[in-house]
């Protein structure tokens, strides 16, 4: 069932300590063990019914208020007991529609408490009481048992028993597949049902599911619906199978690929996976292991890393296994990184690490590194001196229609700092592909090509194997989009992917497949031409959901077309660059995000010169002068250095304005400036 290949994997002691501590975390803590203050945003992405929540939220900014709107008036979905309590100390019950379980096999129950606007109440759930401060919400999830099915609620001296899970006959359900898989098992009301062994997990779209190869379990007699999937470059399959009493029915499923990028040696990889990160379940690497191989990632990076605490979640991992695969077979690798987070400056992560940087993250308050410093910059360097390649995460969590959206007055982990570390020649790549907006991130990183820097298009999810539910893609499957590097000939090893990456030869997506051909070039490849030649230019996609296939350069689109291939001529008159993208809308291959892709450029320069768009160094300009201004008003510095640490970071957009006032003459130089003597180090 463990999809490991009936390998046992190599778990270091200090791994299998830190497991059983975050284990004991859990049991009382909750789901957000690790944390002292959880953000209200994972506590209610945990229940996937109440996703209207969000919609309210961001209009009113009152939690509370979210959750007594998603709700309504319609009565609450299956599973869920909502108690509001009154004025006088009593209160209402509603009740979705009971589930159906198994006797001596608990079902999870959540009930949502709702205070009086007006006073503090307190409920007592099965004899445990629940306070909630007046006009707010808050919940507990109960396991109960279907064989007694009740949860006893209590309060203001009236006492309700409520029935929530009904017993139901069981019957018994195989499934197989040639490889691990993923698969959604769900019942006539669209409810999950997953084996005992696996976490259960529920996607952007509600869509619960688990991974397992060949397996048999005990279910409810009842018609089932079956999803069979696995990852990007296989079709979907739905079966309806019915259950009956004491007998055993099956599903064999045999995937039919869309595509076969290693066929030609390109290799998938998610760079941006949590293991553990608080939620609703302790994960082990078998877990990992087995959710990589039902999608069919080649390469999993496990990022360490604090949330807004001062525990650096899987940090361990990283420690014991640093320059060490975490496993390897032919067709599969995974290895752990670090994720360093800046709420105000953004996001970074290192791959191939030789050991966790310090200070492993600033800017949290009530920990050991609550001032935003040293600047990222700093992190990017480190991360270089441990042997480390540096992506930046998750760039932009808008369009960029407006480039103030990407430094509103709030930290919002958005990339604002890469300006400045890439004109300083201390990035390698950016997160193409990510968990946020990719139209912001393409827009961001465009103007830094038309600068002269070459950063690659890398993918991370930023998925938490550790969460059930949300928020958005967070529990989505490791791979729901992912990169592609090209690695040739050569073997599936992680150095040959770090090389691949540093060579540029990447393609990222969310769901199609797409090549780019440069006069025989491909992505990363570099054309030192003579002004005038002309190059004929393909680009081919293949998948579902794709509306229009592009031809990107620096001064926007050269061509498109509605159709699955674009062939074109260019004439270089001038140092440019060219890469290719597919757009579409929705797809069932794509979860959570518009069906996207886009290849790192082929470069084209002339006698030696990069590509240097005035208009693109003035955009980054006005960054560095927005990230002055937010740092100066919002930056969090150690009141007795203020000065001194301020002055570092402004050190930082001063060098890289230098870089980027060159690039406005329309000849920038060579290569990145790089760090001075005397940058601050952490």
């Amino acid at each position: 069932m463990c999809c490991s290949e009936h390998a046992t994997l190599n778990v270091p002691p200090p791994v299998i300590e830190m497991l059983a501590r975050y284990r004991q975390m859990q049991r009382t803590q909750g789901h957000g063990w690790g944390e002292d203050s959880f953000p209200d945003m994972f506590t209610w992405a945990r229940f996937s019914l109440l996703g209207e929540a969000f919609d309210e939220f961001a209009a009113s900014g009152d939690w509370a208020q979210a959750v007594r709107a998603a709700v309504g008036d319609g009565g609450p979905a299956p599973g869920i007991v909502v108690a509001s309590l009154d004025a006088d100390g009593g209160f209402d019950v509603a009740r979705g529609p009971a589930l159906t379980g198994l006797p001596g096999r608990p079902v999870s129950i959540d009930v949502i408490v709702l205070a009086d606007a007006d006073r503090d109440g307190a409920l007592d759930i099965d004899g445990v009481r629940l306070e909630v401060a007046a006009g707010q919400a808050t919940l507990r999830t109960l396991d109960i048992d279907p064989a007694s099915g009740d949860v006893v609620l209590g309060a203001g001296g009236d006492e309700r028993q409520i029935r929530c899970v009904e017993p139901a006959r069981a019957g018994r359900l195989a499934l197989s597949a040639p490889a691990c898989a993923r698969w959604s098992v769900l019942d006539e009301r669209g409810r999950g049902w997953f084996p005992d062994g696996v976490p259960g997990k529920w996607d952007v779209n509600h869509q619960p599911y688990f991974h397992a190869e060949d397996i048999e379990f005990d279910l409810p007699v009842g018609i089932w619906r079956v999803v069979a999937a696995r990852g990007i470059e296989f079709e979907r399959q739905t079966f309806t199978v019915g259950v009956a009493e004491g007998e055993t029915s099956s599903v064999g499923w045999e995937p039919v690929r869309r595509f076969d990028p290693p066929a030609s040696g390109w290799y998938s990889a998610d760079l941006h996976v949590h293991l553990n990160y608080s939620g609703d379940h302790v994960l082990d690497l078998d877990d990992a292991h087995r959710m990589q191989r039902g999608e069919g990632i080649n390469l999993v990076m496990l990022q360490s890393g604090n949330m807004t605490g001062p525990l650096v979640y899987d940090r361990e991992l990283l420690e014991s296994t640093a320059g060490e695969p975490l496993w390897h077979a032919h067709d599969h690798t995974a290895l752990a990184g670090h994720e360093f987070r800046n709420g105000l400056l953004g996001h970074l992560h290192g791959m191939g690490l030789r050991d966790v940087p310090d200070p492993p993250f600033t800017g949290d308050e009530g920990t050991p590194h609550p001032h935003d410093w040293p600047p990222n910059a700093a992190a990017c360097e480190q991360m270089k001196d441990l042997g480390g390649t540096v992506t930046y995460a998750h760039p932009a969590a808008s369009a960029l229609d407006e480039l103030e959206q990407l430094y509103a007055p709030m930290r919002t982990v958005e990339a604002r700092e890469l300006v400045a570390d890439a004109a300083l020649g201390l990035v390698d790549t950016m997160e193409i592909v990510s968990c946020f907006d990719d139209a912001g991130a393409v827009r961001l990183w465009h103007h830094l090509l038309n600068c002269g820097l070459r950063l690659t298009a890398t993918a991370g999810t930023d998925v938490f194997l550790s969460f059930a539910h949300g928020p958005g893609v967070a529990s989505n499957p490791p791979g729901w989009g992912r990169m592609y590097a090209h690695l040739g000939d050569a073997a599936l090893t992680v150095d040959a992917y770090r090389d691949a990456i540093i060579r540029g030869r990447t393609v990222v997506t969310n769901g199609p497949w797409l090549t780019l051909d440069v006069a025989g070039a491909q992505p990363g490849d570099v054309l030192d031409l003579v002004a005038g030649r002309r190059l004929r230019v393909s680009a081919v996609v293949t998948g579902s959901g794709v509306r229009r296939l592009v031809l990107h350069g620096p001064d926007g689109e050269l061509a498109s077309t509605d159709g699955a291939a674009l062939d074109y001529e260019l004439e270089v008159d001038a140092p440019s660059w060219i890469a290719a993208a597919a757009y579409g809308e929705s797809d069932p291959h794509t979860l959570g995000a518009p069906v996207f892709a886009h290849t790192t450029p082929v470069y084209l320069d002339i006698a030696g010169r990069r590509v240097a768009r005035p208009q693109s160094a003035r955009w980054c300009v006005r960054a560095l002068d927005l990230l002055d201004n937010i740092v100066r008003e919002q930056g969090r510095f150690d009141p007795a250095r203020r000065d001194e640490q301020l002055g570092d970071m402004i050190d930082v957009i001063d060098r890289a304005r230098d870089f980027y006032r060159t690039v406005q003459t329309g000849n920038p130089p060579t290569e990145p400036v790089h760090r001075s003597e005397g940058e601050p180090q952490p």
